[in-house]
């Protein structure tokens, strides 16, 4: 598994950050996107917006938010499963 998220450790950068509330939205979003498109199969759902744009949307959302413990959890999931679903697609791009 993943390394924690880390979060700054200053109580003045933890003061500049959304606060947890506020993220569940967009973990919300994101954790529908990502899986939609890792369950569909499809490899073109992926080729509008790629694995590192995914991946890039779900490290600004740790880096810019004050998540718990369960939402870095869930974070941490939603990268396995882009990890999970671009090994699955490595033999093909292999073949190709």
């Amino acid at each position: 598994m993943r390394k924690s998220i880390t979060l700054p450790c200053t109580s003045a950068a933890r003061a500049t950050l959304r606060p947890a509330r506020v993220a569940d939205a967009q973990l919300d979003h994101l954790e529908h996107m990502i899986r939609s498109l890792s369950l569909s199969g499809e490899t073109s759902a992926f080729a509008c917006l790629d694995r590192a744009y995914w991946k890039r949307r779900l490290a600004t959302l740790g880096d810019e938010s004050d998540l718990v413990t369960t939402q870095r959890a869930r974070v941490l999931r939603l990268f396995d499963l882009l990890d999970r679903h671009h090994d699955d697609d490595a033999p093909n791009q292999a073949a190709a």
